[in-house]
C-alpha cells in the first residue's frame, strides 16, 4: 500500500513539473527580439504574465481587464514605489511585481462593483498620472482611460480627490513614499488648495512625462536632483523592478505589437486567473465589503473631523461673549468713575460756594445788619441751588448705576442664551454620534451577516464536495467490488474448464487399451495447457 501511494505521487510530481516548466517556457515564448534588438510582445504576454498576481474580469465597457490579488483595503496605484528624474521625465520605479505592466501601459480606473481595474495598453511611457502641487504638498493619481495622450498640452484633469496619493513635498524623492501618504480622507482637504502640473511631451518618438519642474522639487528638498538614463532591462528580470547602475536606471519596457490574440478565458495560463460565474460574484461580494468598510472609516474620521470643528468654533463664541462681557464691564465702570468724578466736582464746588457763602456772611455781619438779611437770603438760595444740584447729581449717578446694571443684565442674558445655545449645539452633535454609532453597527451587522452567509456557502460547498468524493468512493468501490466478482467468475469458469479437461484425459486413459487392441493410433497426451486466467 506504502509502494502505491509513492508511485502515485510520483506521477503527479511528474505531471505538475512538466506543466509548470511548460507555463514558463509558453510565457517566454511569447517574446521576440526585434532588429533594433528590442523585445517585442502582443497583449496575450499581458494575459498570461499578469495571471499569478491577480484576477481577469470581463467588463461591458473596457473589455479584459486586470485588478490585483492580495492588496490592502486602502491600497492605491503609484504608492509602493518611488520616483526619479530620467532623460523621459519623472518616472515611477514600482516595488510590486507586475508594475512594470500596469504602470507604465494602458490605464487605471475605480470600479464600483470590483475597486480598481487596469486596462492594458500598447503605448510605453514613465508614469501615466495627473500631477497636483501645493499647500506644501504633492501628489499624484493614475489617469483614467478615457484621457488620451495628446503631447505639449496641459491637462486638467476632474479626479476625485480619494485617487490621489499625497505626500509632504520635502519627503517627495524619499525611496518609501508610502510611509509619509497621506490618509485618503484627509486628501480632500488638501486637493481644494493645489493646482494642475499634468503635462506630457514627445521625446525622440517617446513620451516625456514633464510634472512639477525640477527647479521646485531642488527648493522642497534643499539638494540637487540627480538625472538618469533609461535603458532596456531583460525578460527574465521584469518582477524586480528597476535596477540603478551610475547613472542608469534599467527597465522593462517592450513594443507591443497591434495583433489579434486569443481572450484570457482561451488560454491555457491566463485562464485560471479568469473571474467568472460564482468567483466573480464572491469577488465582487469582498469588495463591496471593503469598500463599506473604507466608507466607515472615511465617515467616522469626518464626523471627528466634524465634532473638533464644533468644539472650536464653540470655543471661539466663548471666547467672543466672554470679551464682550468685559468689554461690557469696562464700559460700565468707565461710566460709574465719570459720575462719581462728576459728583466729587459737584461737592466741590457746593464746599466752595459754601465758603464764599460763608465768607459774605462774615462780610455782611461786619458791614451791618441791614445786608444781613439779603446776604442770609442769597445764602438760603445758594443752599437751596446747591442741594438741587446734589439731587441731579445723585439722580445722575443712579441712572448711570441703572444703566450700567441692565447693561450687565443684557450680557448676562445673553451669556445664558449662548450658554443654552451650545448645550442644544452639544446634545445634536451627540445625537449625531449616536445615530451614525448605530449606523456604523448596522452596518458592521450586515457585514457579520453578510460574511455569515459567505461562510455557510462556503461550508455548503464543502458539503457538497464531500458527499461527492464520498458518492466517489462509493462508485469506486462498487466498481471494484464489480471487477473481483467478474475475477472470481473467470476463475470459477477455468476451473470448470480444467475439470472437463481432466476429465476428458481419464476417459482417453480408460480408452487407450481398447483402442490398441483394435489397432487405433494412440495419444501421447501432448496437450496445450492455458494459464489460470489473472
Amino acid at each position: 500500500m506504502k509502494t502505491t501511494r509513492i508511485l502515485l505521487l510520483a506521477a503527479v510530481l511528474l505531471g505538475v513539473l512538466p506543466e509548470m516548466g511548460s507555463a514558463v517556457t509558453s510565457i517566454s515564448a511569447g517574446i521576440h527580439i526585434g532588429p533594433s534588438g528590442r523585445a517585442r510582445v502582443d497583449l496575450g504576454f499581458f494575459y498570461d504574465d499578469l495571471a499569478s498576481y491577480g484576477r481577469w474580469i470581463q467588463r461591458p465597457r473596457y473589455g479584459w481587464v486586470w485588478t490585483p490579488r492580495v492588496v490592502a483595503r486602502s491600497w492605491r496605484p503609484y504608492e509602493y514605489g518611488h520616483w526619479v528624474w530620467t532623460d523621459l521625465g519623472w518616472t515611477w520605479v514600482s516595488d510590486e511585481p507586475f508594475g512594470w505592466a500596469t504602470y507604465h501601459y494602458g490605464r487605471w480606473y475605480d470600479d464600483p462593483d470590483y475597486g480598481w481595474e487596469w486596462v492594458p495598453g500598447d503605448q510605453w511611457a514613465p508614469a501615466w498620472v495627473d500631477w497636483h502641487e501645493g499647500n506644501n504638498y504633492v501628489g499624484w493619481a493614475p489617469l483614467p482611460p478615457s484621457i488620451g495622450y495628446r503631447p505639449g498640452i496641459n491637462l486638467n484633469v476632474d479626479l476625485a480627490a480619494e485617487d490621489f496619493v499625497f505626500v509632504p513635498e520635502d519627503r517627495f524623492l524619499d525611496t518609501r513614499v508610502y510611509d509619509y501618504a497621506v490618509p485618503s480622507s484627509d486628501c480632500g482637504r488638501i486637493y481644494r488648495g493645489t493646482r494642475s502640473w499634468t503635462r506630457y511631451q514627445d521625446y525622440n518618438n517617446q513620451v516625456f512625462n514633464a510634472g512639477i519642474p525640477v527647479d521646485r522639487v531642488q527648493g522642497w528638498t534643499g539638494r540637487q536632483v540627480q538625472r538618469y538614463q533609461v535603458a532596456d532591462l531583460g525578460w527574465n528580470e521584469r518582477h524586480q523592478g528597476g535596477r540603478f547602475a551610475q547613472n542608469r536606471v534599467a527597465m522593462f519596457r517592450p513594443q507591443v505589437e497591434r495583433t489579434r490574440v486569443d481572450p484570457p478565458s482561451a488560454r491555457p495560463i491566463a485562464r485560471r486567473a479568469v473571474l467568472a460565474g460564482a468567483a466573480a460574484a464572491q469577488w465582487q461580494q469582498q469588495q463591496k465589503v471593503r469598500q463599506q468598510g473604507r466608507w466607515q472609516q472615511q465617515q467616522g474620521r469626518a464626523q471627528q473631523q466634524a465634532l473638533v470643528g464644533q468644539q472650536q468654533q464653540q470655543t471661539r463664541q466663548q471666547q467672543r461673549w466672554q470679551n464682550q462681557q468685559n468689554r461690557a464691564q469696562q464700559q460700565g465702570g468707565q461710566r460709574l468713575d465719570k459720575v462719581q468724578r462728576q459728583a466729587q466736582w459737584q461737592q466741590q464746588q457746593q464746599t466752595r460756594q459754601q465758603q464764599r457763602s460763608q465768607n459774605q456772611q462774615n462780610r455782611a455781619q461786619q458791614r451791618g445788619g441791614q445786608r444781613l438779611d439779603k446776604v442770609q437770603r442769597q445764602a438760603q438760595w445758594q443752599q437751596q441751588q446747591q442741594t438741587r444740584q446734589q439731587q441731579r447729581g445723585q439722580n445722575q449717578q443712579n441712572r448711570a448705576q441703572q444703566q450700567s446694571g441692565q447693561r450687565l443684565d443684557k450680557v448676562q442674558r445673553q451669556a445664558q442664551w449662548q450658554q443654552q445655545q451650545q448645550t442644544r449645539q452639544q446634545q445634536r452633535s451627540q445625537r449625531q454620534q449616536d445615530q451614525a454609532q448605530q449606523q456604523a453597527r448596522g452596518q458592521q451587522q450586515q457585514a457579520r451577516a453578510q460574511r455569515q452567509a459567505e461562510w455557510q456557502q462556503q461550508q455548503q460547498a464543502r458539503q457538497q464536495q464531500r458527499s461527492q468524493r464520498q458518492q466517489d468512493q462509493a462508485q469506486q468501490q462498487q466498481a471494484r467490488g464489480q471487477q473481483q466478482q467478474d475475477r472470481a467468475q473467470r476463475q470459477a469458469q477455468w476451473q470448470q474448464q480444467q475439470q472437463g479437461r481432466q476429465q476428458a484425459r481419464q476417459q482417453a486413459r480408460q480408452q487407450r487399451p481398447q483402442q490398441q487392441q483394435q489397432g487405433q493410433p494412440q495419444d501421447n497426451g501432448n496437450h496445450h495447457h492455458r494459464r489460470p486466467p489473472q
